[in-house]
């Protein structure tokens, strides 16, 4: 059934060819993995991912500020009414600055906690109270309710490293009917606003918290503060700019109102253009595209998608082709088959020795590339979810793909008696099969939207080296399974259908 001279003829015929593709194909996946595992492509990765996250910390910044702003000026406004009423009443500053500071926590604060729905208690509870307090800085109590002679934000911040003083809007309270009373007041919370929200973000414990929240997106402490936003200079000035930009546009908009719409409209309108994050602000088919870029493994792409299932797989597909074609068709044709005929070779152990070699060399081809695609991904040093293990099963795929191939290409083999009628049908069919593989890439889930041609998927639907589902490897899916037993069969019927067919089959000898 099988013949060792047969087989070792084989191997004298074709080894050169196989050693010339073997070393090829080995080299120019070193030359991918190794190149593309250098850190550039990591790199361009992560500079997305950063530009994301780095958009979205500086849109939920700007929108805090324009929140504290807002809740700041409105706690002001309300004082400042509080404060004239006391003053007509009692005419003591100090009595009247804690009257209505009384009268803004019982009053002003509180229909913000019932509006939000937050509990006095909770986090964000205390948060509001800061931040309405904040600027005013009310007097500090004893346990008898009277004043200790400090103010309750005195220490709220180590001011003298932060480079601001603490909060004082008592001198403000001596322009209260000055007509300019109004603008300062509001720059004043402006600045109050800014430091509050400033002075929170920069304290090690807050800056901890969103470490921890932005580790998912492989945000460090170095990076976090090449970002800026543990820098109370940073953000300060962020949110000042940002109130600046808000209270611009809003006059504009509050002048120029041809919708007639109210204020809060215009307001709440307003604050989501101006803190819109990085992805908010692109159409939706690019945010979408920089998402994927930033959730793909890329270097994983690459190797499994690009090399293994289209660049990797063309030279083993010429040598497939023309050994295959070699093996049976090409000596019927040349007439050297009748001469390996007439020695007492059987046609069922000619067949089935020149399968097992086209079988074995390319098993032991995609041997060497597993061994060096191995050894290249212990080498690299990249952020990837390629394991060893799907570097093994993607290996098994790729041959799979070129086991079913060759018995295409040996069964026409097989069939024909021309060796130009072999390789055109088996070749040729090979051929279209990675054409259109390339073809559906373009068309593919595997890149990212915005480059995404969905029309060329319908390639992907008519070519064989699809039931390769990288991807499925990739993710930790079972979904290649059937698809690679799909492929050994059709490799196993068409090495099967051959051989039956050259056993049967008329020979020109």
């Amino acid at each position: 059934m099988f013949s060792k001279s047969l087989f070792k003829q084989s191997c004298k015929a074709n080894g050169l060819m196989w050693t010339i593709i073997t070393v090829a194909v080995c080299f120019m996946l070193c030359c991918v993995m190794l190149i593309a595992g250098n850190g550039e492509l990591g790199e361009t990765k992560v500079a997305i991912e950063d530009a994301v996250v780095q958009g979205e910390l500086t849109s939920e910044t700007e929108s805090r500020a324009i929140n504290y702003y807002e809740i700041t000026d409105g706690a002001l406004k309300f004082f400042d009414t509080s404060f004239s009423n006391a003053m007509a009443d009692t005419g003591n500053v100090n009595s009247s600055y804690a009257i209505a500071a009384n009268e803004l926590g019982s009053t002003y604060y509180a229909q913000l906690l019932e509006k939000n729905g937050y509990s006095a208690d909770s986090v964000e509870g205390q948060e509001l109270k800061g931040v309405v307090f904040y600027a005013i800085n009310p007097p500090e109590l004893d346990a008898s309710g009277n004043p200790t002679g400090e103010n309750q934000f005195d220490k709220f911040f180590d001011y003298e490293s932060l480079g601001v003083a603490a909060p004082d809007y008592k001198p403000y309270l001596q322009t209260l009917t000055s007509p300019n009373h109004e603008i300062e007041r509001a720059k004043y919370a402006m600045t109050q606003s800014s430091v509050f929200l400033a002075g929170n973000m920069v304290k090690q414990e807050n800056v901890e918290l969103m470490l921890a929240q932005l580790k998912e997106y492989g945000i460090t402490q170095q990076k976090f503060h090449e970002f800026g936003f543990d820098k109370f200079d940073f953000v300060k000035s962020l949110a000042e700019n940002t109130i600046v930009d808000y209270r611009a546009n809003l006059q504009y908009r509050l002048d120029n109102n041809p919708d007639n719409k109210s204020e809060s409209e215009i307001k709440t309108e307003l604050a989501a253009e101006l803190s819109a994050g990085l992805l908010a602000s692109l159409p939706d088919n690019v945010a979408d595209a920089l998402k994927e870029i930033g959730a793909a493994d890329l270097y994983g792409t690459l190797v499994g998608s690009i090399f293994f299932k289209m660049a990797g797989l063309l030279l083993p597909i010429i040598y497939m082709i023309m050994t295959s074609n070699a093996l049976v068709a090409g000596q019927v044709d040349s007439g050297s088959m009748a001469y390996v005929l007439s020695s007492g070779t059987k046609r069922k152990a000619v067949v089935f020795t020149q399968a097992v070699f086209l079988i074995s060399s390319i098993f032991a081809m995609f041997v060497l590339t597993t061994i060096t695609s191995v050894i290249c991904l212990a080498i690299v040093d990249v952020n990837t979810g390629l394991t060893y293990g799907k570097l093994l099963l993607i290996n098994l795929g790729a041959f799979l793909v070129m086991f079913a191939m060759s018995g295409i290409c040996f069964l026409t083999s097989c069939v024909f008696n021309r060796s130009k009628n072999s390789m055109a049908l088996g070749g040729g069919l090979n051929m279209f099969f990675l054409v259109a593989t390339m073809l559906g890439l373009f068309g593919s889930p595997v890149l990212p939207s915005i480059i995404r041609m969905k029309a060329l998927n319908a390639f992907n639907y008519v070519s064989l080296i699809s039931l390769f589902d990288v991807v499925s490897i990739l993710e930790g899916g079972l979904a290649f399974l059937w698809k690679l037993a799909i492929l050994a069969a059709v490799g196993t019927v068409c090495y099967i259908a051959g051989s039956l067919r050259f056993e049967k089959k008329d020979l020109p000898l």
